[in-house]
């Protein structure tokens, strides 16, 4: 049985990331030099892609580094449901729904990217990749949602500090396993990405190792292109147990659901 058998599953997340390199594309054209133009364009063209995708598992935005808040979210009210009040109770209102276990997560995360961003040299900080992956909330209408985002900085400065990233938020409830009670963090950067942090919510752990070791991430390699389990023992002179550990290791380390879902959401964060 081939791998990948689930086509829509499949199909959302292709959408998703298509969907998502528009936004960027499109973000060129409006966004220049260290300040914001007028965003009124850009809103309306990312609203037709977000109509278009007819998704309501996605919010395409804006986040403002400077204050630690987004700035433009298309796709949101959707997403969330409707939020009255200002800026600020719409925040408070949104991390209210934090599931059980994860209320530390705003602070923990900010913490960490801030101690991170701190300690880069200049010639390293470029190309960042910022990439959440397992914060779980629990909506009004008592949906359970576990939230991935990928961030994408622009607008740096003479010291290659940034202001804004955009950023992209989906609903994957379908990739994580149910009893997964963690989420993580994964940073990258450097000019071919060889540059890695990442910081694991259950343990509090921060390290400058990535989330799956190079020998993990070849045998995933070879798992995404179907592979059977013998063949790969084979090519790397390991026995089938050791390849089978592995991909255990591996879905349990991510929280993926499944052998597909853990393909899916290391290439998601450019792993593979």
């Amino acid at each position: 049985m081939a791998l990948f058998n689930d086509s829509i599953e499949l199909n959302r997340l292709h959408g998703a990331d298509v969907l998502y390199n528009r936004i960027a594309k499109l973000s060129e054209h409006y966004f220049r030099e260290d300040t914001l133009d007028d965003t009124s364009e850009f809103i309306k063209q990312a609203q037709r892609l977000i109509e278009g995708a007819r998704s309501t598992d996605t919010i395409i935005g804006i986040f403002d580094h400077r204050t630690w808040s987004p700035m433009i979210e298309i796709g949101a009210d959707e997403f969330w449901g409707p939020i009255s009040g200002t800026k600020e109770d719409r925040i408070k209102t949104i991390l209210s729904f934090l599931d059980n276990g994860y209320q530390s997560f705003p602070i923990d995360s900010v913490r960490w990217q801030i101690s991170v961003l701190n300690e880069i040299p200049f010639a390293e900080r470029i190309n960042f990749r910022f990439y959440h992956c397992g914060i779980r909330y629990k909506l009004p209408t008592q949906k359970q949602i576990s939230l991935f985002s990928q961030g994408v900085p622009f607008q740096y400065d003479a010291l290659r500090n940034f202001s804004y990233t955009f950023n992209y938020v989906q609903n994957v409830s379908h990739l994580i396993k149910k009893e997964f009670n963690s989420y993580w963090i994964r940073m990258s950067f450097g000019k071919n990405s060889e540059f890695v942090r990442t910081f694991y919510g259950a343990t509090k752990e921060y390290s400058k190792r990535d989330l799956l070791s190079n020998r993990e991430k070849e045998i995933l390699r070879l798992i995404a292109q179907d592979i059977p389990t013998k063949e790969i023992a084979d090519q790397l002179s390991i026995s089938t147990n050791t390849v089978s550990n592995h991909r255990s290791n591996m879905i349990e380390r991510l929280g993926a659901r499944d052998t597909t879902a853990l393909v899916q959401i290391a290439k998601m964060v450019c792993m593979i």
